[in-house]
């Protein structure tokens, strides 16, 4: 079968959007808290994993018991699922569950502001979306979230690492939300959904996957929680973009190193990579344009 017979149009790299019109008051943030019921959100989902893919956590030890909120910063896998109707990133899913099941507290996660820029868009994401307690990805929100006892989950490559498993430099956002709300940031590195899902990023074009979403692969899947970081150990003011800078590249190259770990004897691992050269681009975020300092998409490069 062609690779043509796999396209399926996941996203189309956009423009970057204002944080400012996906700003939420403190009322509206409680309420998103307050209606999040993750037993709502794709229950079965955790079950299949621990089947299905023998799915593996490790470093639960390591999360801290401080009381302080935590930012769980992790690597961009991308694959999606449909869950409640509507498409969902399936490390959220993975994350947040487990999360759930072991640690009984769940993170909210924020999300691409790209899904609430559009009414009908949204719409269709807010069944799995409320459940979840997702929320607009600025500043702001993320710092009132921890501000609330709330942690939180991010993504600071800002879009799918490419190749796979080789992890884009990272924003800075994650960085400045911790340290203003000083809140812990736990690396974590998750191993699997690039070879459950074979995906080809193709410059400009849909993501093609081989086998198709709702037929994946039968791999393995591993989470690592690792030690956590405080920023402001590293960071003595946010104004010090090259400390800034190199605590992001701390945070990215210890995922990477684990991330570099379990690949070896995965040789689904290299597949992917072959995949992805042979059929796709090799670069990520060819579409971005310079942020400005403030904002939560501001890049290590």
């Amino acid at each position: 079968m062609s690779i043509e017979s796999y396209l399926r149009p996941r996203y189309i790299r956009r423009k970057r959007l204002a944080s400012s019109q996906f700003e939420l008051t403190r009322q509206e943030l409680n309420r998103l808290c307050r209606i999040a019921d993750i037993s709502q959100a794709c229950p079965q989902f955790l079950d299949f994993a621990l089947e299905y893919h023998s799915l593996t956590v490790t470093g639960l030890e390591r999360i801290p018991r401080t009381g302080k909120p935590i930012i769980y910063a992790c690597n961009h896998t991308g694959t999606p699922l449909i869950a409640k109707g509507c498409w969902i990133s399936e490390t959220v899913l993975l994350v947040n569950h487990a999360l759930h099941h072991y640690r009984k507290r769940t993170p909210k996660p924020l999300m691409g502001l790209h899904y609430y820029e559009n009414d009908r868009v949204f719409a269709q994401h807010k069944d799995i979306f409320h459940p979840l307690g997702c929320v607009p990805i600025t500043l702001n929100n993320g710092i009132q979230l921890l501000d609330l006892g709330e942690d939180v989950l991010i993504y600071p490559e800002g879009e799918d690492s490419l190749p796979p498993y080789q992890t884009l430099p990272f924003f800075w956002g994650f960085a400045k939300i911790a340290w203003t709300a000083e809140a812990l940031i736990v690396p974590v590195a998750v191993i699997g959904p690039h070879e459950s899902r074979l995906r080809i990023d193709v410059h400009n074009g849909p993501i093609v996957f081989a086998p198709p979403v709702n037929n994946p692969n039968r791999v393995p899947y591993h989470i690592a929680f690792l030690p956590a970081l405080d920023v402001r150990q590293f960071v003595p003011s946010l104004t010090d973009i090259t400390s800034l800078s190199q605590f992001s590249e701390r945070v990215r190259h210890s995922i990477q190193v684990t991330l570099n770990s379990l690949s070896l004897n995965r040789p689904m691992v290299e597949e992917a990579r072959n995949l992805q050269h042979r059929y796709g681009h090799s670069t990520g975020r060819t579409a971005f344009r310079p942020a400005p300092i403030d904002s939560l998409q501001e890049s290590t490069k």
